[in-house]
């Protein structure tokens, strides 16, 4: 290869380099992610609170009954049904209700 022909690859190569850091989405400008057990506070009925309620205690007995992990999912499927709620232990050994959109709903 002679200089121009390296000369020519260095500038295809350093400018498709420059379009892609150009093109990368900045780190500050990305939107955050949800994540599902979000704790943002929304406007709970009553109604919403028993639904809750009934949900963390039918998780609770599971749980203390010693329930597999995919009977606790089909516990979660059919509360989803009826209640548009599920159920889960965080991080912190807490037991949490959220709706479908990830709000918190209910923490034990």
């Amino acid at each position: 290869m002679n200089n121009d022909n390296l000369v020519k690859a260095a500038l295809i190569f350093g400018g498709g380099f420059l379009l892609f850091l150009l093109a990368k989405p900045k780190a500050e400008s990305a939107a955050p992610a949800k994540s599902f057990d979000s704790k943002s506070p929304v406007a709970v009925s009553s109604k919403d609170l028993e639904n809750a309620e009934i949900v963390a205690n039918a998780y609770a007995q599971a749980l203390e009954s010693g329930e597999t992990p995919s009977r606790l999912t089909e516990l979660n499927k059919e509360c989803m049904k009826d209640f548009g709620m599920r159920a889960y232990v965080d991080k912190g050994n807490q037991l949490v209700v959220s709706d479908t959109k990830g709000n918190t709903i209910l923490t034990k």
